[in-house]
């Protein structure tokens, strides 16, 4: 029961993390809800090739690349397990990391690569929220 004249406290939002994706023909940034979900998107859309740099908030987080390997190294250093394993966990929270792939932005008036990094992150999102429908589908008696 609320006392007279209370109003309960909104619940605050998160804001997500701001990255600036690196890659030397157009300036690209993404979003997400943390720094595990970010370096998952950036290394399925980028397959290892991008590096992210936190921005904002977010400054002092970074994802470096993975060209030579070296991801699995990383993950455990930074989350406790290998790639694969992180990644299966990414993808079981389908919503925060198809959002992440989804906010992958260009931040100029025209892009100037062949490479559409922006349209290839939203396709992955757009396949990860599909898996997940099937799947949610196919667990209804």
């Amino acid at each position: 029961m609320k006392a007279p004249g209370m109003t309960p406290s909104p619940i605050p939002e998160t804001k997500p993390l701001r990255f600036d994706i690196i890659n030397p023909s157009d300036p690209y940034t993404m979003e997400a809800v943390d720094l595990k979900t970010a370096a998952v998107a950036v290394c399925l859309f980028g397959d290892g090739k991008y590096p992210l740099q936190g921005l904002d908030e977010s400054a002092g987080l970074s994802v470096p690349p993975f060209l030579l390997g070296g991801h699995d190294e990383w993950f455990t250093a930074q989350f406790g397990a290998n790639f694969e394993a992180i990644t299966k966990q990414a993808i079981a929270q389908c919503d925060n990391l198809a959002s992440a792939l989804e906010s992958v932005k260009l931040e100029s008036d025209r892009r100037s690569s062949m490479n559409d990094i922006g349209t290839r992150a939203k396709g992955l999102a757009k396949a990860i929220r599909a898996k997940a429908a099937e799947a949610a589908q196919q667990e209804k008696p």
